[in-house]
């Protein structure tokens, strides 16, 4: 079993659904963390603090400025936040925009620096380093464990990174109509086999006079575990079929290409949204499959409180199935493709004007203000029964209190919220709902699919210097077109997937390959519980 554990996750247990002067002056890091001790003041007091902010949004991106929640925050944490909102699946594009600008928020997200582009912007001063200020905010540095902490040193020991936390087990679930299923005498599939012979099932026979859709999703990623079915650990890096003592990309992996090429046999029969990877969008495949127009839909495990919910508001007998873990071509049960459980983080711009004052707020956000950040506010998201916060349903929550505009002040969230599902939150959630007769049944799924870990055997903090310097354009110039395209572009075939990966080898691609195996001297299967 893989000791990156120890290096990575040592210090956790899984609980639960980011030294220079820079040029206002501010003080290294050694200063800032001993120079004027005591106990950082509350964030609510003097003036407020005002600073800028850039964050991706994983819901929908109808944040209106203003709102009473913003109130609400703003006065108890003593801020005042201007917040530039980025659908997710077009951050990475407008944040490096943003930054060849010169014109960087004072706090903004982006990928951890491991990532080329982001280890250059930190290299070149663009942001603060922070060891200092987790020093003079005990319950900042305490928020994350140590050993992640330790992995974002650069080789001078300092840390510009704050981390988003996440749960390494993020379920992509199979949601499927159960009682459709039931109509068409169609029974729970088992294997990959069964499950397209259900699409084209439905692709082939109405439902109450109507054709529907036979699976929605919005991209990929959402297919993640669906793809261990295949032996696949979708995106990662995995030990050759040739030599187990060798890690090879996903774009040269056999368990990943035919998955792939599955995936464009189903979009080549009609069985797949034609929206997939067209109009990607999470919330228009979850809008689709709620209204009644789908057979079948990925999407996150969290989602599925309130799929059934909303899905019931349109059809009160509707019923909503969880499948297995399906077993693919080769006999490999499948499983969850599991995650260094850092999902993006942020960082502080070394032109901040009031860097204590964003550290004030952060320490804020972990102890007075963290049921408000987590919950929401009493008796707008949640009231307390018998001393448990039981949360609204969707619709008598005020337009001003719900996700869109509680999202956009969402940063450091602590392992302990992050790290794991937190069922009990869960249960009374479902109580709330009306679902308790499917909380065992959720929950019980879920653990299921948990069992078997299919993960990205890279470490990613351990460099390539050729990757660092050419992989971007490599990958641009002989990779992406297929990785992005194959699926839905059916004139690319294997045979064509196959010289685009030869091209990469000769253009660098191989020195890649040899110095990530020089450099990553363990091998083994990673684990991060």
């Amino acid at each position: 079993m893989k000791k990156f554990t120890a290096l990575l996750i040592s210090t956790l247990f899984l609980v639960s659904i980011l030294g220079c002067t820079g040029s206002n002056g501010n003080s290294d890091t050694t200063s800032v963390g001993k120079g004027s001790g005591g106990t950082p003041k509350s964030s609510a007091s003097g003036n407020p603090t005002k600073f800028s902010y850039l964050k991706p949004v994983w819901g929908p991106a109808t944040y209106q400025k203003g709102g009473a929640y913003e109130k609400e925050l703003f006065q108890k944490a003593n801020v005042d936040i201007d917040v530039q909102i980025v659908p997710v699946s077009d951050y990475n594009t407008k944040a490096k925009t943003i930054i060849a600008s010169g014109k960087i928020p004072d706090v903004m997200w982006g990928s951890a620096p491991n990532d080329p582009f982001w280890r250059d912007t930190q290299k070149q001063g663009a942001f603060l380093p922070i060891n200092g200020y987790l020093d003079k905010f005990p319950e900042i540095k305490k928020a994350i464990p140590q050993s992640v902490w330790d992995l974002l040193k650069d080789k001078d020991g300092n840390i510009y990174f704050l981390p988003n936390i996440t749960n390494p087990d993020v379920e992509f679930m199979v949601y499927y109509r159960q009682d459709w299923f039931e109509q068409l005498k169609i029974p729970e599939p088992k294997t990959i086999a069964d499950y397209e012979a259900a699409l084209q099932k439905f692709k082939d026979t109405q439902i109450n006079g109507v054709k529907k859709i036979p699976l929605t999703l919005s991209d990929m990623w959402t297919m993640k575990d669906l793809a261990t079915s295949f032996g696949a650990s979708l995106k990662g890096w995995q030990p050759s079929k040739d030599n187990p003592n060798k890690l090879v990309q996903f774009y040269l992996t056999p368990e990943q290409t035919d998955f792939y090429f599955w995936v464009q046999g189903l979009s080549k029969k009609g069985l797949i949204d034609p929206d997939f990877l067209v109009s990607p969008n999470a919330g228009k495949a979850e809008d689709k499959f709620k209204a009644g127009n789908a057979a079948i839909m990925m999407s996150h495990y969290s989602a599925y409180p309130t799929i059934i919910s909303d899905l019931r508001k349109v059809e009160p007998n509707a019923k909503v199935g969880i499948m297995s873990p399906l077993v693919g071509p080769t006999g490999i049960k499948g499983g969850v493709r599991s995650l260094l459980p850092i999902d993006r983080g942020f960082y502080v711009s070394a032109k901040a004007k009031d860097p204590d004052g964003i550290f004030r707020y952060l320490n804020w956000q972990l102890t007075d203000g963290h049921d408000m950040i987590k919950y929401g506010v009493e008796g707008k998201n949640y009231e307390v029964k018998d001393g448990k916060k039981v949360p609204f349903p969707e619709e008598k929550i005020p337009n001003d209190f719900k996700r869109p505009q509680m999202e956009p002040f969402w940063s450091l969230t602590p392992f302990s919220d992050a790290g794991m599902v937190d069922w009990n939150y869960n249960r009374v959630w479902m109580d709330s709902l009306g679902l308790s007769d499917l909380y065992d049944y959720y929950k019980g799924k879920f653990e299921e699919i948990a069992k078997n870990e299919f993960p990205d055997y890279r470490n990613p903090f351990i460099i390539s210097e050729t990757e660092a310097k050419i992989g971007a354009q490599i990958f641009e110039d002989n990779l992406n077109a297929i990785v992005n395209g194959a699926v839905i572009n059916h004139n690319i075939t294997p045979d064509v997937w196959k010289k685009h990966t030869d091209d990469w080898l000769k253009a660098g691609g191989s020195k890649i390959l040899d110095e990530v195996n020089a450099n990553q001297t363990d091998k083994s299967k990673p684990t991060y519980k």
